[in-house]
């Protein structure tokens, strides 16, 4: 009687360990598919990415050229002197 009872135990443990290698068996195909796919979108997305780093740094120099930047310069002397002139 124990050993009928310990041989259902271990056939219910089995059919839990087939069904949990299926899904395994499952889940390792969909990522063998999205593999590639993963990898296009990094592929896009890097060169998205070095492309807008390029645009963002050309626009970047473009605003802060020299003739801008004595512009600030003068900007901040005014400012300081208006804030200067009005805690007195």
């Amino acid at each position: 009687m124990k050993q009928a009872c310990k041989d259902e135990g271990l056939d219910i443990i089995s059919e839990g360990l087939d069904t949990l290698k299926n899904i395994a068996l499952d889940m390792n195909e969909e990522i063998d598919r999205q593999v590639p796919l993963m990898d296009e979108i990094d592929t896009k997305a890097t060169s998205d990415i070095q492309r807008t780093n390029v645009r963002l740094k050309k626009t970047v120099t473009q605003i802060r050229s020299s003739r801008n930047f004595c512009i600030d310069i003068i900007l901040l002397c005014v400012i300081l002197g208006i804030a200067s002139y009005l805690y007195k």
